[in-house]
């Protein structure tokens, strides 16, 4: 169970002992750390003597870091921990994925319900809480909602594809070296975004072209809890791309579904098209 401020931890508000803390973070070896250098970089933290144990898996390309808490230790201490990696990595966002149970604890100091994710766990949603930053690293009280209302975003009504585009043919990708090869050009290497732990390439990718230029969607399949981290890997450029992208993902989520028993699925947008 997670523990509480009372559980003999040092204060949280002193800086040296966060500083003491990230002298052991550590970059994790990764299978395949050239392909995935500019893609994402995973770190632990961990220190038995003081009940802490962390992985965070930070994405410079989209500026925000996901946590995977081990629920042991100050939720305070953490929370300074992210803070001071938020503004050394310069991130616009820290995120974890937790059950109902525990969003509370994450809530007090100071993370925001972001979303749910219905069947996450299987037999639970889960809660995606997430502390933003503005532009100075500072934390913004009343996280994501209150950061997208200052800038006022604006979104086109949803326009659904009713029929499939013209000249669209599809091919299905699951032969892991062809995969590798896809995620590692140019163009998928950008928007590509690890989510799992260690190594994990899409088990499953659609592709279609125009002309010379390919279009793909992967899933991320994680086959113990039955959900799919999908990614869009490429950044359209024209409306024709953009109706290509929008039915090939309306094909893998069916192809997901159908043939490798996932019940959930969720996805991560960038920060920038820069």
């Amino acid at each position: 169970m997670a523990t509480n401020d009372s559980d003999g931890l040092v204060g949280t508000n002193d800086t040296a002992t966060v500083l003491q803390v990230l002298q052991y973070l550590q970059l994790s070896p990764r299978e395949d750390a050239f392909m995935h250098s500019k893609a994402s970089e995973e770190y632990t933290c961990r220190r038995t003597d003081r009940r802490l144990n962390l992985s965070l898996l930070i994405a410079p390309h989209h500026s925000h870091m996901r946590i995977v808490d081990y629920r042991l230790g100050q939720y305070k201490l953490k929370c300074s921990i992210f803070d001071q990696l938020a503004s050394s990595k310069q991130l616009n966002k820290v995120f974890t994925l937790v059950e109902k149970q525990d969003s509370n604890s994450w809530r007090t100091v100071g993370f925001s319900k972001e979303a749910v994710i219905p069947g996450y766990f299987r037999n639970a949603d889960g809660y995606l809480m997430s502390r933003v930053y503005d532009n100075d690293g500072k934390p913004v009280t009343g996280g994501l909602a209150k950061l997208a209302h200052d800038r006022s975003p604006e979104f086109d009504l949803p326009n659904p594809l009713q029929k499939k585009p013209n000249g669209l043919k599809l091919n299905f990708i699951d032969e892991p070296d062809r995969v590798h090869e896809i995620i590692s050009s140019q163009d998928a290497h950008y928007c590509y975004n690890p989510f799992g732990k260690g190594v994990y390439l899409p088990k499953l990718i659609v592709e279609s072209k125009i002309g010379r230029k390919s279009l793909w969607v992967g899933g991320e399949v994680n086959d113990a809890f039955g959900h799919a981290k999908v990614d869009i890997l490429n950044v359209p450029k024209t409306n024709k791309e953009k109706k290509y992208l929008t039915w090939m993902l309306g094909h893998l989520l069916g192809e997901l579904s159908s043939s490798h028993d996932v019940g959930s699925v969720f996805g991560f947008s960038m920060v920038d098209d820069k």
